[in-house]
């Protein structure tokens, strides 16, 4: 199963909703967001997510919020830290140039979602992934 995501498209559809206020100061943003299988039979429905880098060497995480009575949709946050001076990433553009940092970020599904799926949180918007087959 595969689903993919873009904020833009969905911006002007209507069909993502766009954030009031992040829920965290350093909430980062994602242009693409999609469910992949696990990469062998049986380890379930990954969530895979990237974008631009928040800042030259800014480690973006998915950070699951737990706790509580299991909602409809458990949020996951995009959220971003700096990384040590000596712990950093720099993407090649294909004509082996040094283009903006971009990153890509996975996680198992395994036990996060709630009643009815997960709900991506992102300094640019919203969007909800329905894991129940409904």
């Amino acid at each position: 199963m595969e689903l993919v995501v873009n904020n833009d498209d969905q911006m002007k559809t209507g069909n993502m909703a766009a954030p009031a206020r992040p829920r965290r100061a350093n909430a980062a943003d994602f242009d693409t967001a999609e469910l992949r299988a696990g990469p062998t039979l049986g380890q379930g429905i990954y969530l895979v997510v990237a974008g631009p880098t928040p800042r030259p060497g800014a480690n973006v995480k998915l950070l699951p919020i737990l706790g509580g009575p299991q909602p409809e949709y458990r949020q996951i946050e995009l959220a971003w830290e700096a990384r040590a001076a000596n712990d950093h990433d720099v993407s090649i553009d294909r004509d082996g140039s040094c283009g903006a940092e971009r990153y890509e970020k996975s996680m198992p599904l395994s036990g996060l979602s709630g009643t009815k799926g997960i709900e991506l949180v992102g300094a640019n918007g919203t969007k909800k992934f329905n894991l129940t087959g409904h």
